[in-house]
């Protein structure tokens, strides 16, 4: 007699079994015990711990107005460990992110495209703009950043027209133009540091153990295991700055994520794929996209997960994408 229910491990078993004869009770008790030992132990997730280095990151608050639901189960939620599948992927990934080097006198430059998704409450209309966000960061990272905002293309519209904006519109995402910040926005803005806008304290103080790390980003979010929490480690990726060995500790944190699941083979803005993750809560799914093969983090996206609003299901609402390389010069891209 099997004891409680535990789909995901079941099917789990049951895959790994499709091609021999018939499973008995027995077979199935056997292949069911050995998984759920694996996953308990925690052996699905190993992490290697390595010196911290504390760097400056900027995160770009800017959120796909999405709909997603605020949830807040408990921490305890998932009590037989990591989704076996989810972990796979980012356990692999974990273990392949690496470091852009910096010279004295170099940048970072960090390209983010993104797709926002703009509507009223009803849904009586809905359009996506396009940006092109550009960062220059320079080696030492408490000296002066540079900032340059594009709108790319007119309104693509979903629901509605022009028509239907109130005379008053205004739109919400960041205004084109050229700006700087010493320090980074963290530092300039006075804002309380988070993994969305961190500072060098603020990194030196996350945990690289993926479950500690992961209960410490659930209180940044008060207490939220699902759609906010992802969008969060999104906007945080979105940055480009985040060292190789605190990314590798957040794929591994995001395994202790209830809802999250495989989505399959995805594309970001700019057109390269890889494998998204996503949590789904009422329309939508939340997803992050990541190429499995080399540990690169490439973007976000958030698609209805059901027909809604006259929108067809796979109807993607909004997505980014984010690339980094090391340039010589402030308007350098190359």
């Amino acid at each position: 007699m099997r004891d409680e229910a535990r789909p995901v491990e079941d099917e789990t078993v049951k895959w790994a079994m499709s091609d021999v004869a018939p499973m008995t009770d027995e077979a199935f008790a056997r292949g069911r015990a050995a998984l759920l030992e694996r996953i308990d132990s925690d052996k699905v997730v190993p992490l290697r711990r390595r010196r911290r280095i504390p760097l400056v990151a900027a995160a770009a608050a800017m959120v796909v107005l999405a709909g997603a639901a605020l949830l807040a189960p408990s921490l305890t939620s998932r009590t037989s460990g990591p989704n076996v599948a989810v972990a796979e992927v980012l356990t692999k990934a974990a273990g392949l992110t690496g470091d852009a080097k910096l010279q004295p006198g170099q940048y970072l430059y960090v390209l983010e495209n993104a797709r926002w998704s703009m509507k009223d409450y009803r849904y009586d209309w809905m359009y996506l703009q396009d940006q092109k966000l550009e960062r220059w960061i320079p080696a030492d990272r408490r000296g002066k950043w540079f900032y340059k905002i594009t709108n790319v293309g007119g309104r693509q519209w979903l629901i509605g027209s022009d028509a239907d904006l109130p005379a008053d519109f205004q739109s919400p995402i960041e205004a084109e133009g050229e700006y700087t910040s010493e320090g980074g926005p963290a530092l300039h803005d006075k804002i309380k540091a988070n993994f969305r806008d961190p500072s060098p304290e603020y990194l030196a103080t996350l945990p690289l153990n993926p479950r500690e790390l992961y209960q410490k980003l659930v209180g940044e979010v008060s207490g939220n295991e699902g759609a906010v929490f992802l969008q969060m480690v999104s906007q945080g990726l979105d940055s480009g700055v985040y060292p190789a060995e605190v990314r590798s500790a957040v794929y591994q944190a995001l395994t202790y994520l209830p809802k999250l699941e495989i989505a399959g083979s995805a594309s970001v803005i700019d057109g390269r794929t890889g494998t998204a993750l996503g949590v789904t809560e009422n329309e939508t799914t939340e997803q992050i996209v990541i190429n499995p093969s080399n540990g690169e983090y490439l973007g976000s996206r958030t698609v209805l997960a059901k027909d809604a609003w006259g929108l067809k299901q796979g109807q993607v609402i909004g997505t980014r994408s984010v690339t980094t390389k090391v340039v010589a010069g402030v308007g350098q891209t190359s």
